[in-house]
């Protein structure tokens, strides 16, 4: 399910179409558990909805207001240089299932994932959107991401 909690409550799961008032979907109820990648309390949650998560993609290597004085090693982040990529389910998976899609720029640097919890049915797991990288706004966290290299 959609994590729709307009507080960014995390391991919160909601029917669809529900408010963000709706309040009986924490983890640990039969709701919550249905919002889980297992449809148990030790799977993962806010795979659709909750909040836009900050991820180590950025457009052409642009810093832009991020607070990086300098990027790490490029083996640690993903540098899009095009404005599409195939790859990271970002070109390939674009619009699936009216997921909120919109792809990195020189104004708006820094990829984010997921989509917040005003974004509704368009805040699924394939939704990506682009972001200046400052950290005023109150709607982002990140995601760790698992690489084999």
């Amino acid at each position: 399910g959609i994590n729709n909690n307009s507080s960014y409550i995390t391991g919160y799961g909601a029917p669809a179409g529900s408010g963000s008032s709706v309040t009986n979907g924490a983890y640990n109820t039969d709701l919550g558990k249905d919002a889980s990648t297992t449809g148990n309390i030790y799977g993962i949650y806010d795979m659709s909805g909750g909040s836009f998560e900050f991820v180590m993609g950025v457009y052409n290597k642009i810093i832009y207001q991020s607070g990086f004085s300098s990027l790490p090693n490029e083996k640690y982040y993903n540098n899009y240089t095009e404005i599409s990529y195939t790859g990271h389910a970002l070109t390939e998976a674009n619009g699936w299932y009216g997921d909120y899609n919109v792809f990195v720029n020189k104004n708006l640097p820094w990829l984010k994932r997921g989509s917040n919890n005003n974004n509704g049915m368009y805040a699924g797991i394939f939704s990506f959107s682009y972001d200046y990288g400052g950290v005023s706004t109150s709607d982002l966290s990140s995601r760790f991401v698992i690489t084999n290299e």
